[in-house]
């Protein structure tokens, strides 16, 4: 018969020990090690299960924002759907104004991720060097991104101002309810781009979080199982009496 091995007695040892020896007087100084461990791993997996809550909230929310939008789309559709010919003229009137806007307010979101970046990189320069001209030169490209990004920002106002006055029907004009209810199709259509935007990124942010967590976790998983096993050992060595651990002690002299 093969013998049993050493490292698995002891770790069954300090998991019975964990349950058998708090609170009394021969309980080993290493259970504090044990109860330290068992907080931290708490800690993380409490932790945890808040990330994916959040993450279940974040779903839960776009997809009832979703929901709403669908049912609002669906009533102005149906506006325009009754006047299709004033519809269709203003469509191709703002057609060209549209897609402007439209590049530009991409161009907007890659230029404040990129002042986002240029942020963070001087934050770290300022923490890693003393030289004066390396900081200033990066002080000088965040000023002047910074600068071009609220031009920017002005810019997409004013294509969006253009935009609303030319949906925007004059008093008494043919169709005005239908050109009204395609304008409110549009805004609908932007608020649906930048939710989903948000929504995204939202969840990778918490998708990044959640795997980190779990390596944590993984690591306080760790720490526990060595602090029950210097705890088993601790008890072999003091040969702790207890009716429950003694039968280990003549199994762990003959283990490998």
């Amino acid at each position: 018969m093969a013998k049993e091995s050493y490292n698995d007695l002891i770790f069954q040892l300090g998991d019975l020990a964990r349950d058998v020896l708090p609170g009394k007087p021969n309980c080993p100084r290493s259970m504090e090690r044990v109860y330290r461990a068992e907080e931290v791993l708490e800690a993380r997996r409490d932790e945890l299960a808040a990330l994916e809550a959040e993450m279940n909230d974040e779903d839960l929310a776009y997809q009832d924002f979703l929901a709403q939008h669908e049912d609002e789309c669906a009533a102005q559709k149906q506006i325009t759907g009754k006047f299709q010919k004033a519809v269709t003229a203003v469509e191709g009137k703002v057609k060209g104004l549209r897609k402007t806007l439209a590049t530009r307010r991409a161009d907007l979101r890659y230029a404040i991720l990129g002042l986002k970046k240029l942020e963070a990189k001087l934050a770290d320069l300022e923490m890693t060097t003393q030289d004066p001209v390396k900081l200033d030169a990066a002080k000088q490209n965040l000023k002047k991104n910074r600068i071009a990004q609220m031009r920017l920002a002005r810019e997409v106002e004013d294509w969006e101002s253009q935009l609303a006055a030319a949906l925007t029907p004059t008093p008494g004009q043919p169709g005005a309810a239908g050109i009204l209810a395609h304008k409110r199709l549009i805004e609908l259509e932007d608020a649906a781009e930048e939710q989903k935007q948000q929504h995204d990124a939202r969840m990778a942010e918490l998708d990044q979080a959640i795997a980190a967590k779990e390596e944590e976790i993984k690591g306080a998983e760790d720490y526990l199982d060595q602090a029950l096993f210097l705890l088993g050992e601790e008890v072999y060595a003091q040969r702790i009496a207890d009716k429950q651990l003694d039968p280990f002690y003549p199994r762990l002299d003959v283990a490998q």
